[in-house]
């Protein structure tokens, strides 16, 4: 069996690899030509045995894209899905840190049965820069306003790692407030970056998610942590009301003193969560580092941990600006959560702990470059392994009590969870869908999870070979139930050297239809969303009037 195309186009072609995989890349075509990448892809490393999930790590050629190209379709697709699902995957790494990579947009579109894919990159600085073989431009000696990053207000980072909708345009977000927009349909670039109409600047520090509840966009900034910043190291939490794109400031929260008692450092979040009445976030004694990199790189040898400072929930009031914090009995380093709500007095978060209170963040994150997750691929398993479903319960009736985590459920190495977001974000619910790490001897995520957070109760789906991305639930608008519609995802075929959609009923997580393959390797990748509909806008109109 041949290997795919985009693995000896990416070996050969003038515009790529142009990163610190080029030599590893070379090896494997050398030794996998002819034979299945999971059997002989062998690798340069810490482990004498191959890297089962090789495949997804294989750069895609810089010149490749693919634009409505019909899948083949088994089974059934529900006649009720009729959006795209957007998914967000790095294809090309030219600094040699997996979360630096460059990335490719990939949308599934829906329509009467059918799905068809495309796929283009995102055309922001860094790719530009990469393709054009030219040097990346220096840091300004100080940020365009007080607090900001050190770079020109209007650059344009590598974005897709998560999306949101603005005024009902689509963006692609990273760890920075500059997100691009780009056409639901084409994902031609529209705006890089998007221009909000407010007075607060670009760019800053953010998590790359925000949150999005009755039309309203809730996220923060974090100012003043880099070399040349100025400021106040702060957070900046706002709003961005249905039909706008002016960031309306909720609350600023300078040298919160409890994420970092000596220094006052807001603390690195990836993710927050939302409610009703508050903007939550987990603070945990991690902060950013320093230093100011290229756009498109982080430092990530620079991340600055604090053993002596403990973990928190902030609550801020929606309403007031105020916060509340509670201090947690043992520090909960979360990079993904699950969900939040009220339930009488209290207000519950479920999340997912990453790796053990006591390992600090300075040192997890130095193990995220491409030859761990190539080479070392037994220790980076493992360690995806470890990771727990806890539970917090804050007693809104006793603001500052300390408040310990307990478990949500005894499955251990699920990620990447989601619900029915839509419907469900910041409101109770029942259940939720995540990656899973079916064995701490896996190399990567292997199987799908759907958990009951009341029962702690869990289905999986997995086939041998293949390693499935983010699954996102779709409801069936006639449902019954919570969990009455479809999840669905791609997922990488190393048997077949190929990638396919998959679609599973999300009450039994059995397979009723899948799409593909499609036209190149997707590599594993990072976060998605599933559009039918303009979000954040005046009104919320079909997707159709994006096409």
């Amino acid at each position: 069996q041949q290997l795919p195309p985009q693995i000896l186009a990416a070996a050969s072609s003038p515009k790529g690899p142009r990163s610190k995989m080029a030599p590893r890349l070379s090896l494997l075509v050398a030794l996998a030509a002819g034979a299945r990448a999971h059997e002989h892809f062998l690798l340069l490393g810490g482990n004498d045995e191959p890297n089962p999930a090789v495949l997804g790590y294989i750069p895609v050629p810089l010149d490749s894209s693919y634009s409505d190209v019909r899948l083949d379709v088994e089974g059934k697709v529900p006649s009720y899905l009729n959006g795209t699902l957007y998914r967000g995957a790095p294809g090309h790494w030219p600094d040699g840190w997996w979360l630096d990579g460059l990335i490719t947009l990939n949308a599934f579109r829906f329509s009467q049965g059918s799905v068809s894919y495309s796929m283009q990159w995102s055309k922001d600085e860094a790719y530009n820069r990469t393709v054009a073989g030219t040097a990346p431009n220096p840091p300004a000696p100080m940020g365009p306003v007080p607090g900001a990053i050190p770079h020109p207000a209007n650059g344009s980072w590598p974005t897709g790692v998560a999306f949101r909708q603005v005024q009902g345009q689509i963006l692609g977000s990273t760890g920075v407030s500059n997100a691009n927009s780009f056409h639901a349909a084409t994902l031609q670039p529209l705006e890089m970056p998007f221009v909000y109409s407010d007075d607060l600047g670009a760019p800053f520090l953010a998590p790359t998610h925000e949150q999005t509840i009755d039309g309203h966009v809730v996220h923060h900034l974090v100012t003043g942590m880099q070399k040349g910043s100025g400021g106040v190291p702060s957070y900046v939490v706002y709003t961005i009301r249905p039909g706008s794109r002016a960031r309306d400031v909720v609350a600023k929260i300078e040298h919160p003193k409890e994420s970092s008692p000596f220094e006052g450092y807001p603390s690195f979040q990836h993710m927050p969560l939302l409610t009703s009445e508050y903007y939550v976030m987990l603070e945990a004694p991690c902060y950013y580092p320093e230093t100011v990199t290229s756009v498109g790189e982080v430092d990530w040898k620079g991340w600055r941990s604090n053993p002596l400072a403990g973990g928190h929930v902030r609550l801020v009031s929606r309403a007031t600006g105020e916060s509340i914090v509670y201090p947690l009995k043992s520090t909960v380093f979360a990079i993904h959560h699950i969900n939040a709500f009220h339930d009488g007095n209290n207000l519950i978060i479920d999340t997912i702990q990453t790796f053990p209170w006591f390992v600090p963040c300075a040192e997890a994150f130095k193990g995220l470059d491409m030859d761990s997750y190539v080479g070392n691929w037994k220790k980076i398993g493992s360690g995806l392994a470890m990771s727990k479903l806890v539970r917090l319960t804050l007693p809104l009736d006793r603001p500052g009590a300390t408040v310990a985590a307990q478990p949500l459920s005894n499955v251990t190495g699920m990620e990447f969870p989601t619900i029915s977001y839509d419907k469900l974000n910041g409101k109770p619910y029942r259940y939720a869908w995540g990656c899973w790490m079916s064995s701490s001897k896996a190399p990567y995520y292997d199987a799908l999870l759907k958990l009951d957070v009341q029962t702690g109760a869990s289905t999986s789906w997995k086939v041998d070979g293949h390693y499935p991305g983010e699954p996102i639930f779709v409801p069936n608008p006639e449902g019954k139930s919570e969990d009455d519609g479809v999840v669905m995802t791609n997922v990488l075929d190393t048997i077949k050297n190929q990638t396919y959609l998959v679609l599973l009923d999300g009450q039994t997580m059995q397979q009723i239809g899948r799409a593909g393959p499609t036209p190149h390797v997707i590599p594993h990748g990072f976060h998605g969303r599933y559009y039918d509909r303009k979000l954040n806008a005046a009104a919320e109109t079909p997707a159709a009037v994006w096409v």
